[in-house]
């Protein structure tokens, strides 16, 4: 019995799938329930999975328009949210064009969510004064041994995957590896919130939130209709985020590749194939300005009299840096006009600075924080340090 088959069958007698196949138009994606250890709770770089965009404003949703199908009410929703219910129900048909035999039962069979609202709600300014988290404890984090022994595994199972997506999409298979590690903990653990009601939840509750959660409602309730499942069925974090990289629903359409089936073949499997996830993961990538051959980072050089401040914020050329006495410790392989920050991170014994590349701004498309994207590098350093201590080992070096 081929895979597909086997899965029309569990569908059938109900049975908890986890995650998709290449056969998706047929699976009900069901997570696992235990957090990766090591996960952070309320670290000052939020480790939420895929980007937020910038910019985004409080609306007010509009009222039901004539041509919107009404309904009596929502009922797994508090009453103050009615209102803007029948509001989000009415841009979902007009604005987004979904059907309405989908889009009305989808959102009467939703549910408030009141976790993923209080998740996802910044904490209030505190009274004290503000002491910077420092990233070396961010960092260290996600670089304990057993994290590094799993990825190097991870590695060895994926070798043949990993370096055919490296080498089309031109990222590092370490660099991919370290998504991974921060994002799940390598699958261990992709979320069991219901897109849908954190989607909604968080569009409701999160005014200056509002435009991007009702795009994402929308993109959900797209992605289910192309899976052939019900929108309940999709489970991933608090945000909204699914599968072994935690990608947004707007993301797992626009980015999501499946490798190894034919253009215009079913959708990828981002819960359970390891080539399907390290491809579209690595297409995101590509897709947000990666420049394959370019570090991501490099330590910084820096003259006995380089005055450092004028440049920590925005970008800068090579060149301009060279000028005031800053140079990255090595080759970049970059050319003088390639447009880079500074970054003043906190090391152990004190503040380190780095160039930022392109490439390090490419994983901040991923997750705008500085502290995530420096230690999905950090993490692919020591990975790729390891491994080769590995393979020298094993050669008898």
């Amino acid at each position: 019995m081929n895979s597909s088959m086997l899965l029309r069958q569990a569908l059938v007698t109900g049975a908890m799938l986890l995650g998709l196949t290449a056969c998706a138009s047929n699976v009900t994606p069901m997570l696992a329930t235990t957090p990766p250890a090591g996960s952070p709770k309320n670290p000052p770089a939020q480790a939420s999975p895929a980007p937020l965009p910038q910019g985004t404003s409080s609306t007010t949703l509009p009222p039901p328009q004539t041509g919107c199908v009404r309904v009596a009410g929502f009922p797994n929703f508090p009453a103050k949210y009615q209102g803007a219910l029948q509001g989000i129900a009415c841009h979902l048909q007009t604005v987004d064009g979904l059907p309405a035999d989908y889009v009305i039962p989808a959102l009467q069979n939703a549910h408030f969510n009141a976790r993923a609202v209080a998740l996802m709600t910044p904490a209030p300014p505190s009274p004290g004064p503000h002491v910077p988290y420092p990233w070396w404890r961010y960092r260290d984090r996600f670089l304990s041994p057993d994290r590094l022994m799993r990825g190097t595994r991870f590695w060895q199972t994926h070798a043949a995957a990993i370096d055919a997506i490296a080498e089309k999409y031109g990222v590092p298979g370490p660099i991919l590896l370290g998504i991974l590690n921060i994002e799940t903990g390598f699958g261990s653990f992709q979320g069991n919130f219901p897109v849908l009601d954190s989607n909604l939840s968080l569009a409701l509750a999160l005014p200056n939130r509002e435009r991007f959660f009702l795009h994402q409602c929308a993109a959900t309730l797209r992605l289910s209709q192309r899976l052939g499942v019900s929108p309940a069925a999709l489970k991933g974090s608090q945000a909204g985020a699914m599968g072994m990289s935690q990608f947004l629903a707007s993301s797992y359409l626009r980015y999501g590749v499946t490798w190894d089936d034919p253009p215009g073949g079913p959708l990828p499997d981002l819960w359970r194939s390891v080539p399907d996830v390290l491809a579209s993961t690595a297409n995101f990538f590509r897709g947000h300005g990666w420049q394959p051959g370019q570090p991501v980072l490099q330590r910084a050089a820096l003259a006995t009299d380089a005055d450092v401040t004028p440049f920590l914020q925005g970008k800068h050329t090579l060149a301009a840096l060279a000028r005031a006495g800053i140079r990255p410790a090595g080759d970049s392989r970059a050319s003088p006009d390639t447009r880079v920050g500074l970054l003043r991170l906190q090391g152990e014994a004190g503040p380190v600075f780095y160039v930022a590349y392109p490439n390090f701004y490419a994983i901040m498309g991923y997750n705008p924080s500085v502290y995530y994207a420096a230690t999905v590098w950090a993490y692919a350093q020591e990975l790729t340090r390891d491994e080769q201590v590995a393979t020298l080992a094993a050669a008898g070096q």
